[in-house]
Order: structure tokens, then C-alpha cells, then sequence
């Protein structure tokens, strides 16, 4: 009994564990996906279609590291909640204040 308490709190810690990185990968990828969308970054043209594209695929990339890190999630759901969800909320958010409040960087 005591066996299954300590498996559901440590369940419970790879959420967060996983959440929190892949919010703080959204942050980072917001700000870069705005410098692109922005043409801040020299050598690449304004383009939002690129900042999205590499928005997915630093998402896939987050995905695939809390994998080898913590384990397989026991489902897609799960997957959905604890990462796509939390990562396009946080870097939508950052995306958009960054394009809005841009011009003034």
C-alpha cells in the first residue's frame, strides 16, 4: 500500500518535471520564433510559415527528450496534457507579445 502511494507521487513529479520543460522550452522557442517572424536574425527573411514550422519541431524535439528522460507516457492523453497543451499556451503567448511589442526592441 505504501508501494502504490509512492509510485503515484512520483508519477506526479515526472508531470511537473515535464511540464516545466516544456514550458520553458515554449519561452525560448517564442522568443526565437519572434525574432524570425520579425526578421530580427540576419541571413533569414521575415517569415511566420518558418517560425511555426520550427516551433513544431523544437516541440517534437522537447517530446522526444521527456521520453528518454522519464519514460513513455502511458498515453496520448496524457502526452496531450502534460505537453502539447502546456507548450502551445506558453508559446503562442510569448509569440504574440513579441510580435505585437516587437517594433519596440
Amino acid at each position: 500500500m505504501v508501494e502504490k502511494k509512492d509510485d503515484t507521487i512520483d508519477k506526479e513529479d515526472h508531470t511537473v518535471k515535464i511540464t516545466s520543460i516544456h514550458i520553458i522550452a515554449a519561452i525560448i522557442t517564442g522568443v526565437i520564433t519572434a525574432a524570425i517572424s520579425l526578421g530580427l536574425i540576419s541571413g533569414i527573411p521575415k517569415n511566420d510559415l518558418l517560425g511555426g514550422f520550427i516551433g513544431i519541431v523544437i516541440l517534437y524535439a522537447m517530446g522526444k527528450l521527456c521520453d528518454k528522460l522519464y519514460g513513455k507516457q502511458e498515453g496520448f492523453s496524457k502526452w496531450l496534457w502534460d505537453g502539447i497543451v502546456p507548450f502551445a499556451f506558453a508559446w503562442f503567448v510569448v509569440w504574440t507579445i513579441l510580435l505585437n511589442y516587437g517594433m519596440f526592441l
